[in-house]
């Protein structure tokens, strides 16, 4: 996302921060839902340069972020991730453009699990995770009119010690990883509005499909569970671009 908002900025070097709040609920058919809050923030440089025949970019970052997950069934759990890292750009006059990042984050989770029987079970553990993302696309343009077709491949891997909670579980998974391409566009209409208020709503389709189908975890040496993340979905966000001077 700061990529994207980088292309549109007037400025060739700029220091950023930006913040977000997430919220998901999560039905599943075996009734083990959950509600899920992410809140965070991510501060970050940049420089962008003339190249011949277009613009390269590149920045780095650090944030941090909590999220909170809560069961249907009774029982939470929390995750605070410290994260750094870095992005480059590369965009042709023509429009097709080449964006790559790189992140490596600090997971310090904590778990209040409850029993089935009701008693309490709480742990917690570290971990540490290596993140990629590849992006590829062509920006039309007609006027006001922005569309942007891309195609992406994601790819992250997380270490999983293994854990012991009060009520004496043990817990041992092989390393998480996750691997899905996406592939989407997006709209957007821009709105130059006089005093260098310039406004810019958008919309994104895409469809994802997660290729890793086999994150094993195994509980007290003997239960064997697959988390399978594999399978489809459709995404679909709008949202609205702001600028309110040539500084802000």
């Amino acid at each position: 996302e700061r990529l994207n908002i980088m292309k549109a900025s007037p400025h060739n070097n700029n220091v950023w921060g930006a913040t977000y709040n997430t919220r998901n609920n999560v039905t599943t058919d075996a009734g083990a839902g959950f509600e899920q809050t992410l809140t965070g923030m991510t501060v970050g440089i940049d420089s962008r340069n003339d190249i011949p025949e277009g613009i390269a970019t590149l920045g780095a970052f650090m944030g941090y972020s909590h999220s909170h997950i809560g069961f249907d069934r009774g029982g939470h759990g929390c995750v605070g991730s410290y994260s750094l890292g870095g992005y480059a750009s590369w965009e042709h006059e023509s429009g097709f453009y080449l964006d790559g990042v790189v992140k490596l984050n600090r997971f310090e989770s904590n778990v209040a699990g409850k029993m089935s029987s009701g008693g309490a079970a709480n742990g917690s553990y570290r971990s540490n995770g290596l993140g990629g993302h590849i992006e590829t696309g062509m920006r039309f343009t007609d006027g006001n009119w922005n569309l942007t077709p891309y195609a992406s491949l994601t790819g992250f891997t997380a270490d999983n010690p293994e854990y012991h909670l009060s009520n004496g579980m043990e817990s041992k998974s092989v390393d998480t990883r996750s691997i899905y391409r996406e592939l989407g566009a997006t709209l957007s209409y821009n709105m130059r509005l006089g005093n260098g208020i310039e406004i810019e709503p958008w919309l994104k389709a895409a469809l994802r499909k997660e290729f890793v189908d086999d994150n094993r975890v195994k509980v007290n040496s003997d239960g064997n569970f697959v988390n399978d993340l594999s399978g489809r979905r459709g995404i679909y966000q709008a949202g609205i671009k702001a600028s309110f001077s040539s500084t802000l």
